[in-house]
């Protein structure tokens, strides 16, 4: 007779032991729900169980609250193939939404599936295979209509807006930013009701710039007893807009194209509630390849401001989320570089703000980064699964990790095979996704090859009949 438990002490002298088989494996975990093989132990090739559930209710199979996960890795030590396996598992569970921010096309573009005889992951065709088939909806930011002020004049700022009204230097543009990222969010349509940016009509800008000169006057510091639109500063602002009317127009006529709905765009909420509501895949590429102002921090803003006001909204409505939200390269925004400037500090704050807000709400966080030492140690303080991948045995990253799998767990950590030598990668991985393990004891787990190898290992998962050419053909443009 076999049974489970939970117990971290060992069998009683006298006990009978035997090496497992995977029947013997399966047999112990095919009752829980979730159940996925994303890789085997290392020697024996056992596929490793882990516990990808959806966050319901428990009696539905869910975990019942959100889970928040980190991988951690140097470059090329496979953490995007295993996060990759991951996401088709957890996508396994048809109550949940899964959202992809994707800041460089890693999975927008399907690079893993590229084909270069180390990995042979295709993302589009995993999902295609699950049972029943899920298609992800994948668009970047340039086809989706942002909303929010901020994002609509930080535009603005960056086409030389307000430096062309006299608004110079960084901190006086920001500040003549913010003042009309407040007037933009008074404005009211007749019934007295807040009107859209993308409603924003031409005959606003010249109101719009009379409170700007006003500003201009405040911030500037007039001479005591100047009313605030009679000062020098307020006269220039009106002179530099007089003079440059037509540049400017053109500024502000352009930058309202990427919150228009009627040119085909999707709005951004209506693509969260896509994920939160209706549970769909969406992977959202937010990347910026031509842009020189360097990562597109005020980007992840918009999108951390729709979706809590999504996820608030759906809950004054008596409407669960159920929902992972994944974020590839996340050191770039919760990493020490992002508090190196004022956009990326405020990012950074409002990532640790979402994690902490979110998952009583059933939405979790999915971290897939390549620092741990300089990375948010609120964030850190909140993922429940923590994976570790090859490069962090020696440095600043060494004691964290120690200290997360304890001694034993650190010097089986430091004899993992170096992917680089065997074209294999090795994880250890500690948190509730564990199915077999006891006490916290970190698990070792070695990722599949391809595609195909990860389908096979989980017939219950996946179309038995999906042919293994299909899933190694060349990567699509699936936008």
């Amino acid at each position: 007779m076999r049974r489970r438990t939970t117990l971290a002490t060992p069998p009683p002298s006298g006990t009978a032991v035997y090496p497992a088989n995977v029947e013997t494996l399966q047999a112990l975990v095919n009752t829980e729900p979730g159940i996925f093989y994303a890789g085997q132990s290392p020697g024996d090739g056992l596929p490793v169980p882990l516990t990808l559930r959806h966050f319901g209710k428990t009696e539905d199979g869910g975990f019942g609250e959100a889970v928040m996960l980190g991988i951690f890795g140097q470059t090329r030590s496979g953490k995007s193939v295993l996060a990759a396996q991951l996401m088709a598992g957890f996508a396994v569970n048809q109550r949940m939404g899964l959202l992809v921010l994707d800041p460089q096309g890693e999975f927008g573009k399907d690079r893993l599936a590229a084909g270069d005889h180390r990995v042979d992951f295709s993302i589009k065709r995993l999902l295609g295979a699950l049972v029943p088939p899920r298609v992800a909806m994948v668009t970047s930011t340039d086809d989706v209509a942002l909303e929010g002020s901020e994002a609509f004049t930080e535009i603005l700022r960056r086409e030389g807006f307000f430096g062309t009204l006299g608004f110079k230097g960084h901190s006086k543009e920001r500040e003549a930013s913010e003042r009309m990222a407040s007037m933009l969010s008074d404005l009211t349509d007749a019934d007295g009701k807040r009107r859209p940016i993308r409603d924003i009509r031409s005959a606003d800008l010249p109101l719009l710039v009379k409170d700007l000169a006003r500003f201009a006057d405040v911030i500037y510091a007039s001479r005591p007893g100047i009313a605030p639109g009679e000062g020098q500063r307020a006269q220039d602002v009106l002179a530099r807009y007089q003079l440059d009317e037509v540049r400017l127009k053109r500024i502000w006529h352009e930058s309202l194209t990427s919150f228009r709905t009627d040119n085909g765009r999707i709005a951004l909420s209506d693509l969260i509630q896509r994920v939160l509501h209706d549970r769909e895949v969406v992977v959202l590429s937010f990347s910026q390849e031509d842009s020189k102002s360097g990562v597109p921090y005020f980007l992840l803003n918009e999108i951390l401001t729709r979706l809590r006001h999504v996820i608030h909204r759906n809950f004054q409505r008596g409407e669960g989320s159920n929902a992972l939200i994944v974020l590839d390269e996340a050191h770039l925004f919760a990493g020490e570089h992002a508090s190196e400037s004022a956009d990326g500090s405020r990012t950074r704050t409002m990532l640790a703000q979402s994690v902490r807000m979110t998952g009583k709400y059933g939405v979790g966080w999915f971290f897939i980064t390549q620092t741990l030492h300089d990375f948010d140690k609120t964030i850190l303080r909140q993922l429940q699964v923590k994976i570790f991948g090859q490069g962090f045995k020696v440095g600043a990253d060494r004691e964290y990790v120690q200290t997360e799998l304890g001694p034993e767990g650190f010097a089986r950590y430091c004899s993992l095979p170096d992917p680089k030598r065997t074209g294999r990668y090795t994880f250890m991985i500690t948190g509730p996704i564990v199915s077999l393990g006891s006490l916290g004891t970190p698990l070792v787990l070695q990722g599949f090859r391809s595609g195909d190898d990860l389908v096979r290992a989980n017939p219950h998962c996946f179309a038995a009949a999906v042919p293994a050419d299909e899933l190694r053909q060349p990567a699509l443009e699936w936008a």
